[in-house]
């Protein structure tokens, strides 16, 4: 005679069937972490917390799959009430799976994004926002570009630098204002060593000094065009 108690087995499947009413709740953290990054204006502060517990949550409903399977020698015998179970357990781990990746695939492209726009100088406030692994993902992003670029065709005599001039410049001499404190000395490939002091103000070439506009560690203050006249911007 059939048992009016369910098994183990068939418990547990009830409560993962049961879970489907509570699929969105289960999901919050993973759905949380894929709206942050879509809302931030840049990228959010790395929510380290939050991936662990998206984790953890996947851990614990692949151990719940492996339980229910492990009691069942015939796969092919397994109950309706068994297989819906599994099939909803698969279905977590695969919904939190490919929202922590497109969590982490959306920093790492706009990491990218970012040392093509300011080149190696990289504003502070962003850089705080980055996790340890993405700080070196970006150190090996960039050592892999300036790689590329000085050795882009066999025995080049110049570095090519693919990330200078985002757009067609009118022309080739800038006059810019630093607006940054501490920089230093800046080594350029035409205009020489830079000493830029906050306020400063100097005429260099664009191709020297394009990245640290971009990075906003200096200002454009105007173009010096090659028939004498100032083209202000």
């Amino acid at each position: 005679t059939d048992s009016p108690h369910p098994s183990a087995p068939q418990q547990r499947a009830q409560r993962a069937a049961l879970r489907g009413g509570a699929m969105p709740l289960h999901m919050k953290k993973a759905v949380q972490l894929v709206q942050d990054v879509k809302r931030a204006r840049w990228l959010p502060q790395f929510n380290d917390k939050v991936i662990k517990e998206v984790v953890e949550e996947i851990l614990n409903d692949t151990k719940e799959m492996k339980a229910l399977v492990l009691e069942h020698d015939d796969l092919q015998a397994l109950s309706e009430e068994l297989t819906a179970g599994l099939v909803l357990y698969n279905d977590l781990v695969e919904r939190n799976r490919r929202c922590l990746l497109a969590y982490l695939n959306k920093r790492l492209e706009t990491i990218e994004e970012l040392r093509w726009e300011v080149g190696l100088f990289v504003p502070d406030d962003k850089l705080q926002r980055l996790h340890d692994s993405e700080k070196q993902y970006l150190h090996l992003y960039n050592t892999t570009l300036d790689k590329y670029m000085k050795h882009y065709v066999p025995n080049c005599k110049e570095p090519l630098d693919l990330t200078a001039d985002a757009e067609a410049p009118e022309e080739m001499n800038l006059q810019i204002r630093a607006v940054d404190e501490g920089m230093g000395e800046i080594m350029t490939q035409d205009s020489g060593t830079l000493r830029l002091r906050r306020g400063e103000m100097i005429c260099v070439k664009r191709t020297d000094i394009e990245q640290l506009i971009r990075a906003g560690k200096v200002e454009h203050v105007r173009t010096s065009r090659a028939d004498g006249n100032d083209g202000r911007h």
